[in-house]
């Protein structure tokens, strides 16, 4: 941690969280972030409470890291533009000796136990302002016209409910009277380890036998160990990739682990599809109007649930231009996006945006 601080930094959000180190400048930190429904119970000693505050969520990932330094992996701690509450807690690092030599110092200080930090966050009102949260990519100049805003709690929105795998497992261990604590304490795990620290800790005890059996290079053996989400997806990863240089072949398996995590939180229910997205800089968790061409005769239901419409019938090859309100989950290998339909939450926020931002004549016709 250089200078002292930590940083929380909210995606798209202008106000951000400095916190100050009890320990000074340039040393080890371990941070713990905790997304929760509702406010926590204070942990208690040895932890040390240091901020109690609220801020505006942005898109609702935040990442942490020494303000010095690019931040770590980001977090999803509930929806986009809702107020929340956040906490810090922090547990000094070790004392070292009183009396120590010069040279046994750096030894002494690498080795102690380090600084660790508690932050949590808790979805508190929307307060989502089309004005402010839904400007389209040519507003400039432009003001919005006023317009009824949809309020949302957050339980509405996906990143609220249990994945589908979570949910199977937490049902099948109520069948057999076990807690998911019960369950991770006869594994030799934490009892409070998150659903996903747990899937990457089986995937990461499979990884060795997977690897012998498939005749995996040495390079991706040692990548899945430390990125254990992709395990079941590194088939997604470039051809090229074992030419690649180390340090851009760790990014690139970072990002699909990153971008994994991701999906699966944003769609619980584990429904997507690709579609063009128009707009700049499309961000996950973000809702927009898709576009793709589709076969005339393709189901409905499989692609744009909501809001489908039928622009262009191109009757030589029997494609149609279809458009429908979806959700981003990340980029495919084709350069388009994966996504899912849009929730009712989320669509009515993109309704209530267009209605703010449309021209006379577009809400004429």
């Amino acid at each position: 941690m250089q200078f002292g601080q930590l940083g929380v930094f909210f995606e798209r959000n202008e106000g951000d969280l400095v916190l100050e180190s009890p320990d000074g400048e340039d040393h080890p930190a371990t941070v713990r972030l905790e997304a929760w429904d509702a406010p926590p119970p204070d942990p208690g000693a040895p932890w040390r409470p240091v901020e109690d505050t609220t801020i505006e969520g942005g898109t609702g990932f935040v990442t942490v890291g020494s303000v010095a330094e690019e931040a770590s992996r980001r977090l999803i701690i509930g929806p986009p533009h809702f107020l929340y509450g956040v906490t810090a807690h922090v547990q000094q690092g070790e004392e070292l000796p009183e009396f120590i030599f010069e040279e046994e110092f750096e030894r002494a200080w690498e080795e102690r136990a380090p600084e660790r930090w508690l932050i949590r966050f808790w979805p508190l009102r929307d307060v989502f302002d089309p004005a402010r949260h839904a400007r389209p990519d040519r507003a400039h100049g432009r003001r919005p016209r006023a317009v009824e805003v949809p309020v949302s709690a957050a339980e509405h929105w996906p990143v609220a409910r249990l994945g589908h795998r979570q949910a199977a497992l937490h049902k099948q261990l109520a069948r057999q009277g076990m807690t998911m604590a019960d369950f991770l304490t006869a594994q030799g795990l934490p009892p409070d380890m998150p659903f996903d620290r747990w899937q990457a800790a089986m995937a990461e005890r499979e990884a060795p036998a997977l690897a012998e059996r498939e005749g995996w290079p040495h390079w991706l053996t040692e990548l899945v160990k430390k990125y254990p989400q992709i395990i079941g997806h590194w088939h997604r990863l470039p051809d090229t990739v074992e030419q690649w240089a180390s340090e851009g072949r760790e990014e690139r398996v970072r990002d699909l682990a990153e971008s994994l995590h991701t999906a699966e939180i944003l769609s619980p229910d584990g429904g997507a599809f690709t579609a063009d997205i128009h707009a700049y800089e499309p961000q996950p968790g973000g809702t927009y109007r898709g576009w793709r061409w589709d076969y005339a005769n393709r189901p409905a239901h499989e692609t744009f649930g909501v809001d489908r419409r039928v622009v262009c019938h191109d009757t030589m090859s029997g494609k149609v231009l279809v458009t429908g309100i979806v959700t981003v989950l990340g980029r495919d290998r084709q350069g388009g996006y994966e996504v899912r339909d849009a929730t009712p939450a989320e669509a009515a926020r993109l309704r209530c945006a267009e209605a703010a931002w449309s021209e006379p004549d577009e809400m004429a016709g």
